[in-house]
């Protein structure tokens, strides 16, 4: 069994080893040299090694941590839908109460009332569901 390293001797040991590189790799660690300002090779090369490594880790933290961010926003979306689902209830049975007020004191024909229909989509689809209660009053008050 080997002889188990500590991390300080694991970054001062050095163990030679012969490697084949094409030409092309080479121009591309002697430029990189001189972008760095790197004077040895073996630093350099050490170096990329450090980088594409910690590249690749990254990698696949990356595809972890994409499936824990999607799970929270669906989460968080999720919440959200219920919340408004709820706030869409309370509103429906808020409108559904005053429509029926409003039918009990107003004696409305068939007719008028799907005028007032037709108009009311009309208005809903123009002014994009922003309806204020000064313009209605302005509306029946006939200005």
């Amino acid at each position: 069994m080997g002889r188990k390293y500590t991390e300080i001797e694991l970054e001062q040991k050095r163990t030679k080893v012969t490697i084949r590189l094409t030409e092309r790799s080479m121009l591309k660690c002697t430029e990189g040299m001189v972008l760095s300002g790197m004077t040895v090779r073996n630093d350099f090369i050490e170096r990329a090694i450090e980088f594409y490594s910690g590249y690749l880790a990254a990698q696949s933290h990356t595809a972890f941590l994409s499936d824990v961010i999607l799970e929270a926003i669906d989460g968080s979306i999720s919440s959200t839908e219920r919340r408004l689902a709820k706030l869409l209830f309370k509103i429906a049975v808020e409108m559904a109460k005053l429509e029926q007020m409003l039918a009990s004191i107003n004696e409305m024909d068939d007719e008028t009332l799907q005028k007032l229909h037709i108009r009311c989509v009309n208005e809903v689809k123009k002014i994009n569901g922003i309806i204020r209660m000064e313009d209605a009053v302005k509306y029946q008050r006939g200005e």
